[in-house]
């Protein structure tokens, strides 16, 4: 008994470890690791004490696999506010705590080392100026394509200064000073984009998804939408509005963008994961719901589903998320 109680106690720790560290937001979509991997490592304490039980009371029946399975999760509920019988069930319409949720970000933004950070000597080749924007253009492309950010730069500039009311430019530069986390710089740039050319669905979506990294949701929600309409089957536009509908807590809206983006069943994912990094756990576990009637013998959704519900308290609902789980496991091992 002693290697199943410590088993169940690592898995606590872990657990608790792993949904109080906050992590960073991505625009790429739900990163559900750290929680499959604590269902997984909460399963194995189970598993252990399981057999454990078995050995040692053979006399028993099956239920008391069905105890050995829910005992760990009954002390996890009280761990998170939960708790047995109706005192559980009442705390499942709680929000979950900031602790508790994980954090999610719409995109990642390439980060490269600023020029002042490189040494005192400038390995920058020096731009050659009174070249036609074109030339400049074309080389400052290049060398953004390159991840030569500070020379990019350097050529956009110039090219700026030659033609300062080229919108591709405009929106060029926008790309590379938010690579480099100037975010004011590339707001002016893509905001002068998208002065010079109102119709052009890529533009309006670098801006309104810059807007979205700073925090800017109403403003972006309006670029976003009109990128959307300009550009109706562009998959990356419709994700950055969903999350901007999400943000301005537009959900009905935000799940249909989803949908054009990902499809039904991603777009209840996604659902959840916004969510959840607002700490509205009980709607989160509505999308996932769903996602699992869709997909019934997805092991990941399950998974999902019974950190939720034991981290909302609905304790008896993450023991039968278990079992399922634990079910669908074996047959797939049966299987190989």
């Amino acid at each position: 008994m002693l290697k199943s109680t410590l088993a169940t106690f690592l898995a606590v720790i872990l657990l608790v470890v792993l949904v109080a560290q906050p992590s960073v937001v991505t625009a790429e979509g739900y990163d559900w690791a750290a929680l499959v991997a604590a269902e997984e490592a909460a399963q194995t304490a189970e598993n252990e004490a399981a057999q454990e039980t078995a050995e040692t009371t053979k006399k028993k029946s099956g239920n008391s696999f069905a105890r050995a399975l829910g005992a760990p999760f009954r002390a996890l509920g009280r761990l998170f506010g939960g708790g047995n019988g109706k005192k559980s069930e009442q705390s499942a319409s709680r929000k979950i705590s900031e602790k508790e949720a994980v954090t999610f970000e719409t995109s990642k933004v390439v980060r490269v080392r600023d020029a002042r950070s490189e040494g005192s000597g400038s390995t920058t080749p020096p731009v050659v100026l009174n070249q036609p924007a074109g030339v400049h253009l074309q080389k400052g492309r290049e060398l953004l394509n390159a991840g030569k950010v500070n020379e990019a730069i350097a050529e956009l500039s110039a090219a700026q200064s030659v033609d300062p009311k080229s919108a591709e430019i405009q929106n060029l530069l926008g790309v590379a000073y938010g690579s480099k986390g100037m975010n004011d710089s590339a707001l002016k740039a893509f905001e002068a984009a998208v002065r010079a050319d109102k119709d052009n669905a890529q533009y309006l979506n670098n801006y309104g998804y810059l807007l979205l990294q700073t925090s800017n949701f109403e403003a972006a929600l309006k670029q976003l939408k009109r990128a959307a309409k300009l550009s109706p089957n562009d998959a990356r536009i419709w994700n950055n509005l969903a999350i901007a509908q999400c943000q301005r807590a537009k959900f009905d809206e935000a799940y249909q963008s989803f949908v054009r983006a990902v499809g039904a069943y991603d777009a209840h994912v996604n659902m959840a994961a916004q969510l959840l990094a607002q700490g509205l756990g009980q709607e989160a576990i509505r999308h996932l719901e769903i996602a699992n009637s869709l997909r019934p013998e997805s092991v990941e959704i399950l998974a999902r589903l019974a950190g939720l519900y034991r981290m909302t308290g609905r304790i008896t609902d993450a023991e039968n998320a278990r079992r399922n789980l634990l079910a669908l496991q074996t047959s797939a091992a049966a299987q190989k």
